[in-house]
């Protein structure tokens, strides 16, 4: 989010500063009427402003093209900042399970972000995920990193890190949830594939190998 409103910052001084450059080239190097070379620059500057406005996008599609598109863009911007808060806390933490479990987490996280990125049009059905689970994973991550900074005694941080544990094993058992739930109709449409082409070799002559079954020698 404070990228895209640097780049629009930066957009608007550039425009500014064209825009004043042309007025004063027809004012002063021309020789110009006052008034015309005021409308004339403030057309360019809304002309610049126009040309170097930043375009937003979503994966490789404009957001303008969408449907809704200011507002998958913000949402998905929203879920990018949370992931990093994800990854930022994650880097900070060194016990074992527990970095492991986060780093499964993380990378569920950075799919399902990725996955949104490319299916724009299934960010509306991540919303519970956008604004509670990935939010609530963060919070927990950071809240676990700050305690430990603090140097809780051994008694403490063995709480800590098994309540930690068992959040980050449920928001886990979430992620997994929402991302097959955004992944239903990819999964079905594959089936149907698979089930298709089974039947095009069958067609064609061709069997499965049977898979036979290995029997244990009695020792």
């Amino acid at each position: 989010m404070k990228r895209e409103k640097g780049k629009e910052t930066f957009s608007i001084i550039v425009s500014v500063i064209l825009a004043l450059g042309l007025f004063l080239f027809l004012l002063a190097g021309l020789g110009w009427n006052l008034i015309l070379c005021m409308v004339l620059g403030a057309a360019a500057y809304a002309a610049f402003s126009l040309l170097l406005r930043p375009v937003k996008k979503i994966g490789k599609l404009d957001a303008e093209s969408l449907d809704n598109g200011e507002y998958l863009s913000e949402r998905l911007a929203e879920a990018a900042g949370d992931y990093r808060r994800m990854r930022k806390a994650v880097e900070k933490i060194g016990e074992e399970p527990l970095k492991t479990e986060c780093g499964g987490l993380l990378r569920l996280a950075e799919n399902i972000l990725k996955y949104l990125t490319d299916n724009p049009e299934k960010i509306p059905g991540a919303r519970r995920y956008i604004d509670y689970y990935q939010e609530t994973a963060a919070n927990v991550l950071e809240n676990y990193v700050e305690l430990k900074e603090t140097g809780l005694s051994t008694k403490e941080t063995e709480k800590v890190l098994k309540n930690t544990r068992e959040s980050v094993s449920t928001l886990t058992a979430a992620f997994k949830m929402q991302f097959e739930k955004l992944m239903q109709n990819e999964l079905m449409d594959m089936e149907a594939d698979l089930n298709l082409l089974r039947q095009t070799l069958r067609s064609e002559g061709y069997r499965e190998p049977v898979k036979e079954k290995v029997q244990e020698s009695d020792q």
